[in-house]
């Protein structure tokens, strides 16, 4: 591309990034403040509202990311994107490389979970969102966490975690936690991989949303087979057990990510 039309065409996703992160505001503040609290009204069974709005956060994000899609700030894919929408009662994992990554999770995802920080929990735009779909805050308590995840997953919820614990930092190595591990042996439930990529970079722990690069970015989500955790657990103790299976995770991470 000439550079001239180069450089006007990354001004532009400029401009389509902050438009993106105006309606991601307006759009939480508006499902907190106007169809949730009529499921609320109209529904009275709490895993029904729930499930509900976890339906109507999917469709969100889908259209969000079409959005961001049809303004030219981004494309993407989601190859396997049937065996996500068979899982129920699921761990899923992934690699966590951009700002993104939960919303594009959230977008190809049914009856799902995932785990929030604090700071998300009690965000203005966004706490109304997370709390009535039942989302599993982490207020730094490990044992409740984990029991909460275990509970979801077996109450047939899928779980979405970022091992990481936050955005990968450029040129340094990931480091997993362990609290995937644990949930899922207590719950039984097996894990599913998803790698995520993001060509060229884009929205990177330390990077401010701004500095978009020059050339349009690709989402990638690669949804890999499930792992039982039938192999690990009852075998060892479950410090044992957990550790072989976010080692199995890791290994296969990597390996898919560099293939």
């Amino acid at each position: 591309m000439w550079a001239p039309l180069r450089k006007l065409e990354q001004g532009g996703r400029v401009v389509t990034t902050g438009i993106s992160f105006l309606l991601f505001g307006i759009g939480g503040l508006a499902l907190a403040l106007a169809v949730f609290p009529l499921i609320n009204i109209g529904f009275h069974a709490r895993d029904l509202r729930q499930r509900i709005a976890q339906l109507i956060v999917q469709r969100t994000w889908r259209l969000y990311i079409r959005i961001m899609w049809l303004m030219g700030t981004l494309s993407y894919e989601c190859r396997g994107e049937d065996k996500l929408k068979r899982d129920h009662g699921v761990m899923v994992v992934a690699n966590h490389p951009s700002l993104l990554d939960i919303v594009f999770m959230m977008a190809f995802m049914q009856r799902t979970k995932c785990v929030v920080k604090a700071g998300v929990w009690n965000n203005p735009f966004m706490a109304g969102v997370v709390r009535a779909a039942g989302y599993i805050p982490n207020l730094g308590d490990p044992e409740r966490l984990l029991e909460d995840c275990a509970t979801a997953l077996r109450e047939g919820n899928n779980v979405v975690i970022f091992p990481e614990g936050s955005r990968t930092v450029p040129g340094q190595p990931r480091v997993m936690q362990r609290g995937f591990a644990y949930a899922a042996l207590k719950a039984g439930a097996p894990v599913r991989l998803v790698t995520i990529t993001c060509v060229p970079p884009n929205l990177q722990k330390g990077v401010p949303w701004y500095r978009v690069p020059v050339t349009k970015p690709h989402w990638t989500l690669t949804v890999h087979d499930r792992i039982e955790v039938s192999e690990f657990a009852g075998q060892d103790p479950q410090p044992v057990a957990a550790r072989r299976l976010v080692t199995r995770v890791d290994e296969l991470m990597e390996e898919k990510l560099r293939a």
